[in-house]
């Protein structure tokens, strides 16, 4: 059975940096996270952050900055959120 697909710093940081109006994470298939436009994701139930949630996850634990090791040190938490899209995508 292949893996979930994982958040990872380099799609972190894109989605923190992107110009597009509201920036999303998203399930482009079931290997793969893309960053977007909401509006341009097929479906809602594909998005799994949006740079809001990603922004108050990752800021609330490191007031001081966000450098690519704490990224890195907080992301196994972020595969519940793949998971749970993955399943609501299933259903």
């Amino acid at each position: 059975m292949p893996s979930n697909p994982q958040i990872t710093v380099a799609l972190v940081r894109e989605l923190l940096n992107s110009p597009a109006q509201n920036p999303v994470l998203y399930i482009e298939d079931e290997t793969d996270i893309a960053v977007g436009p909401e509006a341009l994701v097929d479906t809602r139930r594909a998005v799994v952050a949006t740079r809001e949630e990603v922004s108050d996850y990752f800021g609330e634990h490191h007031a001081d900055g966000l450098d690519d090791d704490t990224i890195r040190e907080l992301l196994p938490a972020t595969d519940e959120w793949v998971e749970s899209t993955l399943e609501t995508l299933r259903d």
